[in-house]
């Protein structure tokens, strides 16, 4: 279905950045975010405890190069076990990436066109990606993030006069009741790291791509975050996509129709979660089958199922509310970080043990 290859780990890491920055720019009915000082804060907070949980998930994926959903594990229960609950969670993640691009599309600049048609749009994105192979799609993530950094630098210089340094205060937290949710629901948002984990043995240098992934992310939400709260202060909160404001209200000459570049970024980079979350689940049918073309078609079907489920989820958004709930409690990432641990640390143990012999 696509020619195998291997991707960098930096041109890796910026890929998943770049996807978790995606969730972050558009948001879904219901959503709520509280900007503000506390922000910062739930940022933060949110990224440390991303680190501590996924911190056991990244040795032990370091200690297996092949990956922990390699060839040579099948046959093992938990490991079927440990497949079945990725696939979900990936499935899950890739229709709410569908979801999110059509409504971030439908609400900005496209809010005429049928949903059938957005669609039918990113599956021929999506399709085409796959075909195209890991790396491409890789080192396409990778020209999207640099374009997204540079409309970023143009925006803060086009909006230079409208920054007011003096709308930040020093205040850590500015409701402790909606703290605690706030960072879960940041933490929720990090499912980005279960492809690390089914892709890491196609990854040059792969100990490196969380602690990439980590910093670049972190360095990029609380640099929006910063441009939000200087430009709009206690109106950002009353925006439904602030990114999306600035680039409306940048004067660039350049450029415009601006706000027309930043939703073509949005829309590649969900393009480009999609075709990750494929990669990744082909990567866990390998594990299991050894046929080729039950592999591609097993991966087509879910392509197929996450786009179906994203416009099933358009026309009733009811149905999607409970998953969404559920995965904005954290309980599902955190089950998916442990799981791989309970299935391979034994095998690992073992190995050390008999090294030690």
């Amino acid at each position: 279905m696509s020619r195998e290859t291997t991707v960098g780990a930096l041109e890796f890491a910026a890929a998943l950045a770049l996807t978790r920055v995606f969730s972050e720019a558009t948001s879904l009915p219901g959503e709520y975010v509280t900007y503000g000082m506390q922000r910062f804060t739930v940022v933060i907070v949110s990224f440390l405890l991303t680190a501590a949980v996924y911190i056991p998930l990244y040795f032990l994926t370091c200690n297996i190069p092949s990956g922990i959903f390699s060839p040579d594990r099948r046959g093992k229960a938990l490991h079927g076990f440990t497949t079945a609950f990725f696939g979900v969670f990936l499935l899950a993640g890739a229709a709410d990436t569908g979801l999110r691009a059509h409504y971030y599309a439908s609400s900005t600049v496209f809010d005429s066109a049928p949903s059938w048609y957005f669609y039918i749009f990113i599956g021929a994105a999506l399709t085409f990606a796959v075909a195209s192979g890991f790396g491409a799609v890789s080192r396409t993530a990778l020209l999207v993030a640099a374009a997204l950094v540079m409309l970023f630098v143009l925006m803060t210089a086009a909006l230079a006069g409208e920054i007011k340094p003096d709308r930040l205060y020093p205040a850590l937290i500015d409701d402790a009741q909606t703290f605690p949710q706030e960072v879960i629901r940041e933490f929720s948002l990090n499912g980005e790291l279960l492809i690390f984990a089914a892709l890491y043995g196609r990854v040059r240098g792969g100990k490196r791509v969380i602690p990439l992934y980590l910093g670049i992310s972190c360095a990029m939400i609380l640099a929006m975050t910063l441009l939000y709260n200087t430009v709009f202060g206690y109106l950002t909160s009353k925006l439904d996509y602030p990114f999306y404001t600035l680039s409306s209200v940048s004067d660039i000459t350049l450029l415009h129709r601006i706000n027309g570049i930043d939703v073509m970024i949005w829309v590649m980079a969900a393009a480009v979660k999609l075709a990750l979350f494929t990669f990744a689940v082909r990567a866990l049918v390998r594990s299991h089958l050894r046929n080729a073309a039950a592999v591609n078609i097993i991966t087509a079907g879910f392509a197929l199922a996450a786009l179906g489920l994203s416009w099933a989820f358009t026309k009733r958004p009811e149905l999607f509310a409970p998953i969404k709930a559920l995965c904005e409690t954290g309980l599902p990432l955190v089950i998916a970080a442990l799981l791989p641990l309970a299935d391979a640390l034994p095998a690992i143990l073992r190995k050390k043990r008999s090294e030690r012999i």
